[in-house]
């Protein structure tokens, strides 16, 4: 059994749900120190584990729940994008910017050339 821990989205975890050992995905925290898990084991549609907190045998109350995180399998880094999307392309030269402002500007004096 690994060390505790705070738990991020996208950790993986090794829980045991019912008994049976699975490996499952954070997908939400829900409040310090419980986490809502989702793993893939029968059938197409994931199976939500909700309120799941590490396991603890000296604790008789919360050790009688039907799952519960016993190791830290690390964390899906890939699932990160590199680099900042979000960067808007220049759609417009600073040159072909500064002749329509002084063309406004013209306008705007009354210095209409034809």
């Amino acid at each position: 059994m690994s060390k505790k821990r705070k738990l991020k989205v996208g950790d993986r975890v090794m829980c045991k749900f019912l008994g049976e050992e699975c490996n499952a995905v954070v997908i939400e925290v829900t409040s310090p120190g419980k986490y809502k898990l989702q793993y893939h084991k029968y059938g197409p549609r994931p199976t939500i584990l909700p309120n799941a907190q590490w396991y603890n045998p000296k604790d008789k109350k919360a050790a009688a729940g039907p799952w519960h995180i016993h190791e830290y399998l690390g964390s899906n880094e890939g699932l990160k994008t590199k680099g900042n999307t979000d960067k808007a392309k220049p759609t417009t030269i600073k040159n072909e910017l500064k002749d329509a402002i002084k063309k406004q500007k013209d306008f705007i004096r009354g210095n209409i050339k034809k």
